[in-house]
Parts: structure tokens; sequence; C-alpha cells
């Protein structure tokens, strides 16, 4: 859902919409210092990259908290490693284990996510650097209900594989 609201079309190879000089290849065929190069060699303008649309301060905060060189590559297995970090942030623990309720998990992630809704239904970060909620407050409680059922604590439902099952009928982007 995440990537979703953040990079719906460029999914792990996405880059920020407003970034006008790109990298020299795919996000996801890129190592940590060819981002930071480009990052470096194109100031002043936005630089939200891949499937999270990870910001560079958060990049290197999450390189550094991950002990990962800058050879590493950034992958689509390196980008959700990231994410999984920034979930746990978000207090993804303290959700599943009913510490805290789904509404307050949900706004600490859209402080991390600008995509995604305060209970407001606008962005922590609306109008910086462009940033908007693009998807409803009502759709991202509905697909919060789904993902993690009816109650304020349980975990993901499986489509019997083992494996989250995807939940993709029914998105729409707000102005689609």
């Amino acid at each position: 859902m995440i990537a979703f609201a953040e990079a719906p079309k460029g999914r792990y190879d996405a880059i920020h919409y407003g970034a006008k000089v790109r990298p020299s290849k795919k996000p996801s065929q890129l190592t940590l210092a060819e981002i930071y190069r480009w990052i470096d060699q194109t100031p002043g303008q936005p630089h939200a990259i891949g499937n999270f649309q990870i910001i560079p301060s958060t990049l290197l905060n999450l390189q550094k908290r991950l002990g990962l060189p800058d050879s590493t590559l950034f992958s689509p297995a390196t980008q959700n490693r990231m994410a999984a970090l920034l979930l746990a942030d978000a207090g993804h623990q303290k959700f599943v284990e009913g510490k805290i309720s789904r509404a307050t998990y949900q706004n600490n992630l859209a402080k991390i996510w600008a995509g995604l809704p305060l209970a407001s239904g606008k962005s922590a970060y609306h109008g910086y650097a462009g940033n908007r909620a693009t998807i409803t407050r009502a759709f991202y409680d509905e697909k919060m209900a789904q993902i993690f059922g009816g109650s304020q604590t349980r975990l993901a439902k499986s489509d019997g594989t083992g494996q989250t099952a995807p939940l993709t009928s029914g998105w729409r982007r707000l102005g689609e």
C-alpha cells in the first residue's frame, strides 16, 4: 500500500516526478554510492528514490543503521529492508501487539511517507516539495483493515502460501 501511494508507476525504479535530471541507470541498478553521486551532481531538485520514495537524509540514516557499505546495490531487497526499518520506526511491533491503535500507526506511517494521509486527510508534508496525500484517508482506512483484519491488531492475511495476499482491487489514486 505504501508503494502504491508513493511510487505506483515506477515501483522500485521510481524517481520523484520533480527530478529534472535522472540517474544514468534505473535506481534498482545503482549502488548507494552512485545514488549519492547523482544527488551531489543535481542540487536543487527532489531526490526521493525507489519504491518507497526514500529521501537522501533518510537513505543515509538507513544505510548507517543497517550497516550497508556504499557498494550496496539499491535492489528491491535493499529497498524492502530499508522500508521494514521505517515500518519498525512507525511502531509496527507496538501496533501488532495492540499497544497502539491502527489510527496511531497510520498517522505514524503518514509522518514517514508523504503520500499517506494523516487523520485530517492531508499529508504531513502537504505542499513541501510538491508533496500531497495521494490516497484518501477513507481508502487508507479500508486497505489497512483489509491488510490487518477488522481488529486493530491482527496480522496481514495470507493467501495460503505464506505470502501476504496482494490487495489490488479497487485501488484508485486521488484525481484518477
